[in-house]
């Protein structure tokens, strides 16, 4: 015996089976916390082109060059002990912010990064809201100032705050900011 559907009646089975098709999806990258924790700080620019832009390693929350980019993975610190110290999560091991020594004091920017080991060169502060930082063997204009490079890098200015900004960067002044969440 031979069966015979109207083509019509298969299109509820074919619906649940469409219904029921594995999906596949990439795997969730890391993000910053969306929500700060109590005794930490978001640190963003407040000038343009950068204004609102978070401070973060890249890749986010592992040891890498020190960013300022969206607030979607932006990072939570905390100054401890003359250290920017980056918190990556309960279950991980801190970042500390390190900074480029050279021994060319003329040099108009020094390179940040984070790392797992302690900065060991100069030391960190919060001036009110504004990161500073300054080191013992030179003496700096304005050490609230930093520059934003190629590919949105942070580095150090060892100048004044807009006088020889070397070209393709951006001076900058970066602040801590105790919002909930990184606001734009």
């Amino acid at each position: 015996m031979r069966l015979h559907y109207h083509p019509l009646s298969l299109l509820p089975l074919l619906s649940l089976a469409a219904a029921q098709e594995p999906t596949t999806t990439d795997p969730p990258t890391p993000t910053g916390t969306a929500t700060l924790e109590p005794s930490w700080s978001w640190i963003r620019a407040v000038e343009t082109p950068y204004f609102h832009s978070y401070l973060q390693s890249q890749p986010t929350q592992a040891a890498g060059a020190a960013h300022l980019a969206e607030n979607t993975n932006a990072g939570q610190f905390n100054v401890i002990d003359g250290q920017l110290v980056y918190n990556t999560g309960a279950d991980k091991k801190p970042l500390y912010m390190n900074v480029e020594h050279r021994a060319d004091e003329q040099q108009r920017k020094l390179q940040t990064w984070f790392n797992a080991t302690k900065n060991e060169y100069g030391a960190f502060a919060f001036q009110g809201d504004a990161l500073t930082w300054e080191a013992d063997d030179f003496e700096r204009p304005n050490t609230a100032a930093w520059y934003v490079c190629e590919e949105d890098q942070v580095f150090v200015n060892t100048g004044a705050y807009l006088d020889k900004t070397p070209e393709g960067c951006s001076d900058q002044t970066i602040h801590s900011y105790g919002g909930p969440t990184a606001d734009v």
